[in-house]
This record gives C-alpha cells, sequence and structure tokens, in this order.
C-alpha cells in the first residue's frame, strides 16, 4: 500500500535570527548541517561583520561563501540580506530567490515583503493567477490544485500509477520516500525527491523510478494569467509510504 500526505511545502529549522535595518539576518551557530573549516570562518566572520553595520565586508565575505557552497541556502540568503542592507534590492531579490530555490521558505516571505512585481509578476501565487494549473491524466484534463493544496484526484491518480510500478515493488517496500513538486511556465513538473528512508542500497534507483512515475503518468498545464504562463510561488511536498 502506498499512502501519500499532502501539505504545502514550508521549511523549518533552528537558525536564529536576528531582527536589524526591519530585515532578518541568519546566524549560522546553531545550524546543524556538516561544516568544513573554512565555512566555519565564513559563518564567524560574516555574522561579526554584519553585526557591526559592516554590510559591504558581509557582502563580500557571503559572495565568497556561496562559491564554497552554492548548495547551502543559508549562505544565499544572508547575502541577500547583506545587499538589501547596503540598498542593492535588485541583486538581493535575486539572492532571496536562489535561497527559495533550495527550499527556504522564509526567502520567500522576504521576497514577498521586499521585492514588489519581481521579476515583472512573472512568478505568482497560486490563488492570484487567472487559471490555476492543471494535469491532463488518461486524456482528461483536471485542476492540479483546489484550495491550495493539491488535488485528491491527482494524488490519487499517482499512487495508483506508483502502486503499478515493477522497479518499487521491489526495490521501494517499507521505505518512506519525500518528494516536493512545483509547476514551471514551460508547462513542465519539476520534481525533486528529497529524501529515501531505509537501506540506502537502491536510493538512486528509487529516486529516478518515482521522478519517471510522476513525470510520465501525467502531463502538465502551467498556470495562467491574463493569458500568460506564469511561474508558481507555491510547492508541494508529499510524503509517501511503500
Amino acid at each position: 500500500m502506498i499512502q501519500i500526505l499532502m501539505s504545502v511545502f514550508r521549511v523549518k529549522n533552528n537558525l536564529v535570527r536576528i531582527v536589524g535595518l526591519h530585515l532578518f539576518f541568519l546566524l549560522f551557530a546553531q545550524s546543524s548541517f556538516s561544516q568544513t573549516s573554512d565555512e566555519k570562518k565564513v559563518m564567524i566572520d560574516g555574522e561579526k561583520a554584519f553585526s557591526e553595520n559592516n554590510f559591504t565586508l558581509a557582502k563580500d565575505i557571503y559572495s565568497q561563501a556561496v562559491k564554497l557552497d552554492e548548495k547551502n541556502r543559508n549562505f544565499w540568503y544572508n547575502l541577500a540580506a547583506s545587499e538589501l542592507a547596503l540598498g542593492e534590492r535588485e541583486n538581493a531579490c535575486e539572492h532571496f530567490y536562489k535561497a527559495y530555490l533550495l527550499n527556504d521558505g522564509e526567502a520567500l516571505n522576504a521576497i514577498k515583503e521586499n521585492c514588489p512585481n519581481f521579476r515583472n509578476g512573472s512568478i505568482m501565487a497560486v490563488n492570484d493567477v487567472d487559471e490555476k494549473p492543471k494535469f491532463i491524466y488518461k486524456d482528461k484534463e483536471y485542476l492540479l490544485c483546489e484550495k491550495g493544496a493539491l488535488s485528491s484526484k491527482y494524488v490519487d491518480y499517482m499512487a495508483k500509477e506508483l502502486r503499478n510500478s515493477k522497479v518499487l515493488g521491489k526495490k521501494a517496500i517499507g521505505r518512506k520516500v519525500y518528494v516536493l513538486i512545483g509547476i514551471s511556465k514551460a508547462d513542465s513538473l519539476n520534481i525533486e525527491v528529497l529524501k529515501v528512508t531505509g537501506n540506502q542500497e537502491d536510493v538512486s534507483v528509487v529516486k529516478d523510478e518515482v521522478i519517471a512515475v510522476f513525470k510520465n503518468a501525467a502531463s502538465y498545464i502551467s498556470a495562467k494569467n491574463k493569458g500568460v504562463n506564469v511561474d508558481l510561488w507555491e510547492k508541494w511536498a508529499i510524503p509517501l509510504s511503500f
């Protein structure tokens, strides 16, 4: 049996945030990810520079930090916060967006608060668009989401397709798989497998098969506003239990 629980994705972490110049700045001292000695030095130096209102130095430090680890959402967030403090709003908004793409929920709040009409309104909230995203399954068209959540039809159909996968029937039994999806303005599904529990043997096989099922079982139609395709801020988390 495959169980699917739905929720709009929200990132939670135990990072300390302090208020300064009407923006939130991340402190890394309590972060739980593994760090190299170079990253630890960046954290200490960046925190010190920002707390002393030396935003130019903080920006320089975090510009180097994202080169050390471009997948570290906290580095991108702090770079954006430093740029915002310097009045470099356009760069700050783009770098908050980098953090958001790495699943930082607070970065989305920062964009909404500080970046009006971001990218000329080409990214919108699902409740603000004229036409909601849709999916096509077995030649029939359905709404992908209802009241901000994934539609029950979509969840049921994907569960059916996952159950029918022979690969998952062999390799995924007893595992939990955490999936994150979104719909791009290119009429395509963005999907990321965040975690696969259990023995790490065959994890890549399970990930590839889950992604293939979601992408191949249905086709997708982007949200539209005033007749133009738009990207959505929303991402949906789908925990799967096999």
